[in-house]
């Protein structure tokens, strides 16, 4: 019979799972990363893997929230350091920051092909409950940090989810992809925000 798994294993496994997820994520994406891919990397049989996560879904998601959780931050961070600006110069700074990071973290593409396939195999409840869009957290992060807008939420939410898409074609786009969206946000700040 096989013997439990140490706490100090399970942390062990449960980091090298989300290693290789993550890797996995950069390189071939969720579509062509295997359960058994996964599993040698962290030394254990697939059955074992059920004992860290109910899917392989699950644990991309996990991955997914922490790549999220770092660009919130770093946006979170450029409204703290712009303290002092304008209300519109924050919010530029804070959107044009997450963008920045999704792209520096090299993103764009999971964002674009894996994101929606995990959605898509987890049930909607439980899809929720792991899973904001990036564009409602940003607005969010704003609405926080006390910036007003002058235009309806939905219509706020909608031209961030805009440029959010658009960050993801950023190869189609060229070299001048963050010089012309560092225009569209100063542009929309200037119009949306109070």
């Amino acid at each position: 019979m096989a013997q439990p798994f140490t706490p100090e294993q399970r942390s062990d496994i449960r980091a090298r799972l989300f290693d290789s997820a993550r890797r996995y994520a950069l390189e071939t994406g969720i579509k062509k990363t295997s359960l058994d891919m996964l599993t040698a990397d962290a030394g254990i049989s697939k059955s074992s893997f059920y004992k860290f996560y109910d899917s392989k879904e699950l644990l991309f998601l996990e991955v997914a929230g922490y790549w999220e959780s770092q660009v919130i931050g770093k946006a979170l961070c450029a409204l703290k350091n712009s303290e002092g600006k304008s209300n519109k110069e924050r919010a530029a700074d804070a959107v044009f920051t997450a963008f920045e990071t999704i792209h520096q973290l090299g993103i764009a593409r999971f964002l674009r092909e894996d994101l929606p396939v995990i959605s898509e195999a987890l049930p909607d409840d439980e899809a929720k409950r792991h899973y904001l869009s990036s564009a409602e957290i940003i607005f969010r992060a704003l609405h926080n940090a006390q910036i007003c807008f002058s235009a309806p939420e939905d219509i706020v939410l909608s031209v961030i989810q805009l440029m959010y898409l658009s960050i993801l074609n950023i190869r189609d786009i060229g070299d001048s992809f963050f010089p012309a969206l560092h225009a569209l946000v100063i542009g929309a700040c200037d119009r949306l925000v109070a």
